[in-house]
């Protein structure tokens, strides 16, 4: 389907369209409630773009070897199956009561938006892979200012450098923060070497193992959403979190 661009208005796409965009400039350009098979950008810039209510099976919001910018764009109410993070900023963007999933950004920036709803299986770094430096033009992706606090977060990790006290994050005791992730991973490692109940050890071997990946990668803080885990091991995980907490 070709996709002819508006500065603003309503636009009627079928069920089992695709929207295509390649080194457009889009302003207000209106999505809501759309259901797409397909969204893609490349080298696009969206401005006040409004996705609310939309459904989209396959976004590709950094698609291509040119990044792509959103604005002021608002995703309320939209359910989105994340193609490939690819190169993409969002700055001052609201995802209001979102269902997001495998959204893996290793070249994305977000600057300031706000979050509510579930993202579900995510990733997001702080520096951008070597591989990938060229193309996106930088080393570090920027990620500050944004509010997470109302979202919840389910198998999302944050890593290579993020600075998670720049983020506003979800509280509730399903959440475990640690505000300096290095201190708290070794101490968590004498505690967890000093147990004598190999059961405990078994369920809580694989976590700290990830946690001690993620600080040797560069992240300072860590955010550990326990119901990540099998329900058998969380008392587990909690116990020598806390333990190594209230060092």
């Amino acid at each position: 389907m070709d996709f002819n661009v508006r500065r603003t208005g309503h636009i009627q796409i079928s069920d089992q369209a695709r929207v295509v965009l390649s080194n457009q400039h889009l302003v207000a350009q209106d999505f809501r409630g759309l259901e797409l098979l397909q969204f893609s950008a490349e080298g696009a810039r969206l401005e006040r773009c409004a996705f609310d209510g939309s459904v989209i099976a396959s976004g590709s919001f950094g698609a291509g070897q040119i990044g792509s910018e959103y604005v002021d764009c608002s995703f309320s109410g939209a359910k989105i199956h994340m193609g490939t993070g690819g190169y993409a900023r969002f700055v001052g963007c609201t995802f209001e009561n979102v269902t997001i999933d495998n959204w893996f950004c290793f070249a994305v920036e977000l600057v300031g938006c706000t979050f509510s709803g579930k993202i579900r299986k995510a990733v997001f770094n702080g520096c951008v892979p070597p591989e990938k430096r060229s193309v996106a033009g930088r080393a570090v992706n920027q990620f500050e200012g944004n509010d997470f606090s109302r979202a919840r977060l389910l198998d999302v990790a944050f890593r290579t450098g993020i600075d998670l006290s720049k983020q506003r994050l979800p509280p509730g005791p399903e959440y475990i923060y640690l505000a300096d992730a290095p201190s708290a991973v070794r101490r968590a490692r004498v505690v967890f070497n000093a147990l004598d109940d190999p059961e405990v050890k078994k369920r809580v071997r694989g976590v700290l193992a990830v946690m001690e990946e993620d600080v040797a990668a560069g992240q300072d803080q860590l955010l550990i959403h326990v119901d990540d885990y099998p329900r058998a091991s969380r008392s587990s995980i909690q116990q020598v979190l806390r333990a190594a907490l209230d060092d």
